[in-house]
């Protein structure tokens, strides 16, 4: 966090207890700083890390009813206790940002077997990725909605059906379609789905049969591939 300069938002260890009496300075009802002092050095630690962490850091805790957050966002103008909170509860996007990258895009079984082919393979997914999430920003703009409303299984497969017709165009024509490709993802809304959670468990199971690791054609006459 020090070292990459960026602000954190997460939710306290439960086996761990705030005091909002004790704290070192007072914000608002359930909103407080407090300030942390650098512990021994572990054993895992090496001294030239340890030497680089702040003797004292100071951190703000805020309460609602079901849940505390700890943060480094300090300024109580700035950051209000409810807008941390409901910052806190957006983490739901990095579940469907993930499930998105794996399911709809396919990535959740990589096809290239050398390293340098598997590291091109996930570079090229994200090249595309980060296209439809620009193209669902511009669409967000463009019909006055939140980029999260859009859906991004619409977006790609517009943007599909769009392609050909895209690169044969030049000119205003271009432009024109371009609007016509952000209006039609435009009609595509997801629902409300903040406050989502779910089990961390899956319900597919796993099928009985041997991982197939040679070519079909080769497959076909090994034994270790036969039915008994």
């Amino acid at each position: 966090m020090l070292q990459a300069r960026s602000d954190v938002v997460f939710e306290k260890n439960g086996s761990r207890l705030i005091d909002f009496r004790k704290c070192d300075k007072k914000l608002g009802s359930k909103d407080g700083l407090f300030k942390l002092t650098r512990p021994v050095r572990p054993s895992w630690m090496s001294s030239e890390l340890y030497e680089q962490m702040p003797e004292e850091l100071v951190i703000r805790a805020v309460k609602n009813k079901r849940r505390t957050i700890i943060t480094t966002l300090l300024d109580v103008e700035k950051y209000p206790r409810t807008e941390i909170i409901a910052l806190y509860l957006k983490r739901w996007h990095v579940e469907t940002d993930i499930n998105v990258i794996k399911t709809i895009m396919k990535m959740d079984m990589l096809r290239c077997k050398s390293p340098a082919m598997v590291r091109k393979e996930i570079s090229i997914n994200f090249l595309v990725y980060n296209l439809i999430r620009s193209l669902m920003g511009r669409t967000a703009k463009h019909v006055d909605k939140d980029p999260r409303e859009i859906s991004f299984k619409a977006a790609q497969d517009t943007l599909v059906s769009f392609l050909q017709m895209l690169l044969g165009t030049m000119g205003e024509s271009l432009e024109t379609k371009v609007i016509n490709m952000l209006e039609i993802i435009g009609q595509h809304i997801v629902g409300n789905r903040s406050g989502r959670s779910e089990p961390r468990a899956v319900k597919k199971r796993p099928k009985p049969h041997k991982k197939l690791q040679h070519p079909r054609s080769q497959a076909r006459r090994l034994k270790r591939y036969q039915g008994k």
